[in-house]
C-alpha cells in the first residue's frame, strides 16, 4: 500500500481568472511553504489539491504555475467558499522530489 502525505498550503487570491461574462470562476491562486521556486512547482503539475473547511472538501488539480516564488494556479471541480486552507497529496514520489533526493 502506497503512503500519501498532505501537504498545507493557503489560498491567496479567489477567482483568479475573470471577465465580464463569466464570474464563477474556478481557478485560485495556490501557496505551499515548502515551494520556493518554480522549479519545485512544475514538479507539482498535475497533481491532486483538497479545499477543506469543516464538512465541505472540494477537490481540484494543479494546472500552472504562478510568478517566479512558487505559487500555482488550481481548477476545481466548483468553486470555493471562501479563502482557507487546502491540502496537497503528495505519494512517495513526490515526497523524494520535494525533499531534494534523487529518484531511483
Amino acid at each position: 500500500m502506497d503512503r500519501v502525505a498532505w501537504l498545507e498550503g493557503f489560498v491567496i487570491s479567489k477567482r483568479y481568472r475573470t471577465s465580464g461574462r463569466n464570474r464563477s470562476s474556478r481557478d485560485y491562486i495556490l501557496y505551499f511553504p515548502r515551494i520556493r521556486c518554480v522549479e519545485d512547482a512544475l514538479r507539482l503539475l498535475g497533481r491532486e489539491v483538497e479545499y477543506r473547511d469543516g464538512g465541505v472538501r472540494v477537490k481540484g488539480r494543479i494546472v500552472d504555475t504562478h510568478g517566479t516564488k512558487g505559487e500555482v494556479r488550481a481548477r476545481f471541480r466548483k468553486g470555493l467558499p471562501g479563502v482557507g486552507k487546502v491540502y496537497l497529496k503528495l505519494d512517495a514520489e513526490a515526497l523524494s522530489l520535494l525533499r531534494g533526493e534523487p529518484s531511483s
